[in-house]
C-alpha cells in the first residue's frame, strides 16, 4: 500500500525536541551514552566503558538495545575490571531476560567467573531462572506475530497478487494496533528473545508495509513514545521514515537504508542535520555509527586471522 503525503522533517521531529522530562527519557538521558561505551569496549578502554554504562545505568533502567547488548557488555567489563559481583549480578540480569547459558559459557572472558562458587551457584540456578523467564513471556503473542509476518510475504515473495496482498496488510496493520494499545512495543521482554525458536520475530517488515497515513498519524508518534520508554529501538522508526521519503522520492532524514553503489542510500545533503535528526529519536550520529563499524571489522577480523 503507498499512499503519498509528504511530511515536514520538523513534524517528525518535534515529539522528541519538546518532550518534557520525566524520570527517565531513553532518548535524551541513555542511549548516547551506551554508544560512547560500547566504542571504549571494542577499543579496550575497560575503565572509560565501565564508567559510561554505569551512569547510563544510574539514569535509566538498564535494557538491551538492538545491537548492542550492553547489560551483557557491563558483565563482561566488569569482570575484566575485577569487579565480579558487579558482573555476577549483570549476568544473572542477561539470564533473566532470556540470554541462554551457552552465550556465557562459550565467552572465554567469563571462565573464570562460571569455576567460582559463585558461578557455579548461578550455573545451579539457571534451570530456575529460565522456568521463571519462560513463564513470563508470551509465547502465544510472539506465535501470532510470527504469523503475521508471513501472511506480509504470502503474495510479496513470488506470487505478486497485490488484491490479496493489500488485503491482508489491512488486516495486519489492525492487530498490530490492537498489539501496540494492548501490550506496548512487542520486544523480548515481551515476546521472547530469539533463542526460544531460533527465529527472528519482529515487526519491523510490517511496519514497513503501513499505508503512509496511518503510518505517519499512528506509527510514528506511537514508536517514538516506545522509543522514549526504551522498549523499541530507535532504528525501528528512523527505517519506516526513511522509506517513507524514499518511497515518496524524496532523501532519507536519517541515512538507515543503504545505496547499491554507495553508503547511503540518496540522503539529505546537510549530514549536521542527519545527526542532529538521528540524536533526536535516539540514533548515534553517523560518524560514530561508522567507527563502530570499522572498529568492529578491525576486531572480528584479527579473530578469524
Amino acid at each position: 500500500m503507498r499512499y503519498f503525503i509528504f511530511l515536514p522533517i520538523a513534524w517528525i521531529l518535534l515529539g522528541c525536541a519538546t518532550h518534557q522530562k520525566s524520570e527517565c527519557n531513553y532518548i535524551t538521558d541513555y542511549y548516547q551514552t551506551i554508544y560512547r561505551a560500547d566504542i571504549e569496549f571494542i577499543a579496550k578502554n575497560y575503565q572509560k566503558a565501565f564508567d559510561l554504562y554505569q551512569h547510563a545505568f544510574n539514569s535509566c533502567r538498564p535494557i538491551n538495545t538492538l545491537g548492542y547488548n550492553e547489560i551483557y557488555t557491563f558483565a563482561e567489563v566488569s569482570e575484566i575490571l575485577g569487579k565480579r559481583k558487579l558482573a555476577l549480578t549483570h549476568l544473572e540480569l542477561t539470564i533473566r531476560n532470556g540470554l541462554p547459558i551457552i552465550t556465557i559459557e562459550e565467552n572465554d572472558a567469563f571462565t573464570d567467573l562460571l569455576n567460582s562458587k559463585e558461578g557455579e551457584k548461578l550455573l545451579e540456578n539457571y534451570n530456575n531462572i529460565r522456568r521463571e523467564y519462560m513463564a513470563s513471556i508470551n509465547l502465544q503473542l510472539r506465535s501470532e506475530i510470527q504469523k503475521m509476518i508471513q501472511l506480509d510475504q504470502r503474495y510479496r515473495s513470488n506470487k505478486h497478487d497485490w488484491k490479496k496482498q493489500d488485503s491482508i496488510d489491512t488486516i495486519n496493520v489492525s492487530r498490530l494496533i490492537e498489539i501496540f494499545e494492548q501490550y506496548g512495543y512487542p520486544n523480548e521482554s515481551v515476546i521472547g528473545h530469539n533463542s526460544i525458536d531460533m527465529k527472528s520475530t519482529t515487526v519491523d517488515i510490517i511496519l514497513l508495509h503501513t499505508a503512509d497515513s496511518i503510518r505517519i498519524n499512528y506509527f510514528v508518534p506511537k514508536l517514538s513514545e516506545f522509543i522514549k520508554q526504551g522498549t523499541c529501538s530507535p532504528n525501528t522508526l528512523a527505517l519506516i521514515v526513511d522509506q517513507f521519503y524514499m518511497y515518496n522520492d524524496q532523501p532519507q532524514i536519517y541515512g538507515t537504508i543503504r545505496g547499491k553503489n554507495s553508503r547511503y542510500h540518496t540522503m539529505i545533503n546537510d549530514l549536521q542535520q542527519v545527526d542532529k535528526n538521528r540524536i533526536a529519536i535516539g540514533l548515534p550520529p553517523l560518524k560514530l555509527s561508522e567507527k563502530r563499524d570499522s572498529l568492529r571489522k578491525q576486531k572480528y577480523n584479527k579473530r578469524s586471522n
